[in-house]
């Protein structure tokens, strides 16, 4: 089993950007199949969760921010392509409090990983070789600004590993802080770091990729992933077209319905403009309209009918639920 450590900063990326998902993804399988533990000092624990909300909300704000720019670009310039790209957006815009909600998703996903990792406390020994750090001005306090935090994560991380050092084939400290940790070449820790992490069984990362990517098996990380683990968000066009054939269907089959219970003597079709009313008539104009739009239904999709009594059910499901994505009620069938 391997030891890895995530800097704040680094859970913070992995909760709020679509392009770390595969990461999370990843790591999540390495800690269910016992090939990593996650350490865990409770600072780190802390600092995500004062920052979660705040980074979330400046992710979602940046995200509108973009779209304005993107379509005042379009409306502008956009040439003859305009009316389809403001189209894309449009539905991209419809879309933004749906990928606001993921996030939260994506970072209870992280807030789940935390109770399997390996929680510790800051030792004394920790801060008090931080301060040392800060004293000497060595990294992560070589740049003149407020590092406490940064150092004391390290060294815990150090403690940690020097204490077990026989327990963990190796260990992984990863932070996507390269100014505070990493050398000119970021990919390499800072040389008064070195002590830390000697590149013999610990190690420095700069990106969660490189921290993970030899313990996993990467053709079937890449087909689980690509096929299986994360599904894009629909947009409002295509749920909108689904509903749409959802609604022709089940307005279909009730018509094929009404004409069953005509033949069978239950319903009595009667003239345009009589006045009578409910389930066992029908008026004549009435019915040669519908006749015309379930020739429209049949015209239209290759399925319609008859369906047994759980695809039925399916049918109808499918339909209440997109409804209530949209803002109806739940259970709302009408057609």
């Amino acid at each position: 089993m391997h030891l890895v450590m995530l800097d704040t900063c680094v859970w913070l990326d992995l909760a709020t950007q679509k392009a770390e998902l595969p990461m999370l993804a990843a790591i999540e399988s390495l800690v269910q199949d016992g090939s990593i533990k996650i350490l865990l000092p409770e600072l780190v624990r802390v600092e995500f969760e004062r920052n979660k909300e705040r980074v979330i909300d400046a992710t979602r704000r940046r995200l509108s921010s973009e779209f304005r720019v993107v379509k005042g670009v379009i409306e502008s310039f956009g040439g003859d392509g305009k009316g389809a790209a403001l189209e894309t957006l449009d539905d991209l815009n419809l879309r933004l409090p749906i990928l606001s909600e993921a996030t939260h998703s994506t970072a209870n996903r992280v807030l789940d990983l935390f109770e399997t990792a390996l929680e510790i406390s800051i030792s004394d020994t920790a801060k008090v070789r931080a301060a040392e750090r800060a004293i000497a001005k060595k990294a992560p306090f070589h740049r003149q600004k407020n590092s406490v935090a940064d150092a004391v994560l390290a060294e815990a991380f150090h403690e940690f590993r020097t204490a077990y050092a026989g327990d963990y084939a190796t260990f992984r400290f990863v932070t996507h802080n390269v100014t505070d940790f990493s050398d000119k070449d970021h990919r390499k820790p800072h040389n008064d770091l070195i002590e830390i992490f000697d590149g013999n069984n610990s190690f420095y990362f700069n990106s969660t990729s490189l921290a993970i990517e030899d313990l996993l098996d990467l053709d079937e990380f890449h087909y689980e992933y690509g096929f299986a683990w994360e599904d894009e968000i629909r947009g409002l066009q295509e749920i909108m077209s689904a509903l749409d054939e959802l609604f022709d269907k089940v307005w279909y089959n009730r018509h094929m319905n009404l004409m069953y219970h005509i033949e069978n003597g239950d319903v009595e079709i009667v003239p345009a403009g009589t006045k009578r009313y409910g389930n066992e008539v029908v008026h004549e104009d009435v019915l040669v309209r519908a006749k015309s739009a379930a020739q429209k239904v049949r015209e239209k999709y290759e399925d319609t009918g008859p369906w047994d009594d759980f695809e039925w059910g399916m049918l109808n499901g499918k339909l209440s639920a997109l409804r209530w994505v949209l803002g109806d009620d739940w259970d709302m069938l009408d057609t």
